[in-house]
């Protein structure tokens, strides 16, 4: 894969507060069987304890943005508030989440681009402007 893209969850304050990433995954599955995906449409989440939950096998193609989804990975970060404006990553999640990232991106081989779903669609998802260079 040449590229990664960061998601969250758009969730409301305190919303998986006190998920396990099991039960973040179980909610999120539920969602996406809920809009029609063939489960959940992630190559993974990571929690805001830096955590990180597998998804769809990276050989699998995502269900995660529309028009894109072959030859990308998709990650969910779970947020730490309620993404309501633009931002900066620190305004949303967790520098425990910035390690977990980082270091799993570094284990693709390959991975040249990392963006976010806003790169694609008029969201605010992942809340904060994403560029390649702070992540590889």
């Amino acid at each position: 894969m040449r590229e990664a893209v960061l998601h969250c969850a758009a969730i409301k304050d305190g919303q998986f507060a006190h998920f396990t990433p099991f039960q973040a995954f179980v909610t999120v599955n539920q969602w996406h069987l809920e809009r029609g995906f063939n489960g959940f449409g992630y190559h993974g989440l990571f929690m805001p304890d830096g955590s990180w939950f597998p998804g769809r096998p990276f050989e699998m193609i995502g269900a995660h943005v529309k028009g894109h989804n072959t030859g990308t990975l998709g990650f969910l970060l779970i947020e730490s508030r309620q993404i309501t404006d633009m931002g900066r990553f620190e305004d949303f999640f967790t520098e425990a989440q910035r390690c977990a990232l980082t270091a799993k991106l570094a284990e693709l081989p390959g991975l040249e681009t990392v963006s976010g779903h806003n790169d694609y669609a008029p969201k605010l998802c992942p809340g904060f402007k994403v560029r390649s260079e702070d992540w590889l």
